[in-house]
């Protein structure tokens, strides 16, 4: 049976800065408002998986009170040190059962002190199929940064020798969330090395416009036992502003509907 996912950066509350969103109103920005925005939002999008970045604590309470009588379970992972954002992920408690749980912390700090960056792993039964379904927010590098000293490099191989050891026996695979990379960058290539793709690709999805340069930084990967239709993201263009009324985060979400590729 078909299932549909979500991967949504929604903005951490504590990360806003109003000089960041001159063009976004300053009601739009305040949590009294936008916070209510938020779970009106991702309840709107229907899925059955829903996989969310920068979540704080008091977000997470909203969003599991306003999800959970639609037939919602959520799950929660914050970000290690002094980060007061984490992972959220939210799947339908009549469609899958719930395995494994557990919070990667990454061993990233290649001789120095780790970025504090998480990944969050559940293993959901689908029909008597496994997936493993890792949500995660990589850690930005700048441009022209070489690929061993990249924090998103060494974050994302961590995911996938996990998904290799701890999770190798499930059916399907899905790797999704804010990656903070372009298409043409060293994370993507090394998912795609791994057999992985990604369900937006050669599509005209874009994710992001925080500088008038609208991109795809957000994705949906997935292994080859799984097919993926993605659904068109909203338009996103220079002149865009995010966030909005209608969009409260400055991360658009990106949406696909998975099949079982055969033989099941």
């Amino acid at each position: 049976m078909a299932f549909t996912l979500a991967s949504w950066n929604i903005l951490a509350t504590a990360y806003i800065r109003e000089e960041f969103y001159p063009k976004t109103p300053p009601d739009i920005l305040d949590p009294a408002r936008r916070i209510p925005e938020l779970v009106r939002h991702a309840a709107g999008l229907g899925v059955d998986i829903l996989c969310l970045q920068e979540v704080e604590a008091e977000v997470f309470a909203a969003l599991d009170q306003g999800l959970r009588p639609l037939g919602y379970v959520g799950s929660y992972a914050r970000k290690g040190g002094d980060r007061p954002d984490g992972c959220a992920t939210f799947f339908r408690r009549d469609r899958f059962a719930h395995s494994l749980d557990r919070r990667i912390a990454f061993a990233d700090g290649n001789g120095g002190a780790a970025s504090g960056h998480i990944a969050q792993l559940l293993c959901l039964e689908d029909e008597g199929k496994t997936i493993a379904l890792v949500n995660t927010h990589l850690k930005w590098d700048p441009p022209g940064t070489p690929r061993q000293r990249q924090w998103g490099y060494r974050q994302i191989s961590q995911v996938i020798e996990t998904l290799r050891g701890d999770a190798a026996e499930s059916r399907g695979q899905i790797v999704c969330g804010d990656f903070n990379v372009l298409p043409r960058s060293d994370v993507v290539s090394t998912l795609l090395d791994a057999g992985f793709e990604y369900a937006h690709r050669g599509t005209e999805a874009r994710t992001f416009n925080g500088d008038g340069r609208p991109r795809l930084i957000d994705y949906v990967f997935h292994g080859s036992s799984l097919r993926a239709r993605p659904a068109p993201t909203a338009p996103l263009g220079p002149e865009s502003v995010l966030p909005s009324a209608e969009q409260p985060s400055d991360h658009l979400p990106l949406i696909a509907r998975f099949d079982w590729a055969e033989p099941v």
